[in-house]
């Protein structure tokens, strides 16, 4: 699998702790990857990226694109689904909270509004990266808002999440 960042790039720039593992963080890029980019830019699109980072020729637009936006909300998707797996673990024992003797629980209201500012964040940036694709798109041939060949199609709408209900 090809990653559009690594899991420093993501520790460096969000709040996670530094002493992760990077079998903590990497199932949450993936997902970061498969979801939230591959809706912005569709699957032909985001195939191409793959190929051309595993290929080591990534340059022009498509590196305009992966360093100025893409990288933005992979790393912000990566902490919203990073959020949920960090609070509990499946193991050989049943599910478990990991706990130190020099640290404790947050509350759940906490974890709650972290992971509404991370998807705040992630939406913003999914957001931003639709309408820059959307303004460029004929610089793109492989970025299709619909297709009949199975694949699936970027979707040019992004819907913000305000954290807040009434």
């Amino acid at each position: 699998m090809v990653f559009l960042v690594n899991e420093q790039l993501v520790l460096d720039r969000t709040t996670l702790d530094k002493n992760l593992l990077s079998a903590n963080i990497k199932p949450a890029i993936l997902l970061a990857q498969r979801i939230e980019v591959s809706t912005v830019c569709g699957d032909k699109l985001i195939n191409k990226i793959y190929s051309e980072i595993e290929n080591g020729t990534l340059s022009g637009n498509y590196k305009t694109l992966v360093d100025e936006y893409l990288t933005d909300l992979t790393i912000y998707a990566t902490l919203y689904h990073a959020c949920t797996s960090m609070l509990s673990k499946f193991t050989n024992r049943g599910l478990q909270q990991e706990n130190s003797e020099n640290s404790s629980h947050s509350d759940i209201s906490v974890y709650r509004e972290l992971k509404s500012d991370a998807k705040n964040n992630m939406e913003f940036f999914a957001a931003r990266a639709n309408k820059w694709l959307f303004q460029n798109r004929e610089l793109f041939s492989e970025y299709e808002l619909c297709n009949s060949d199975g694949d699936m199609p970027a979707n040019a709408n992004s819907p913000f999440f305000s954290g807040l209900v009434l």
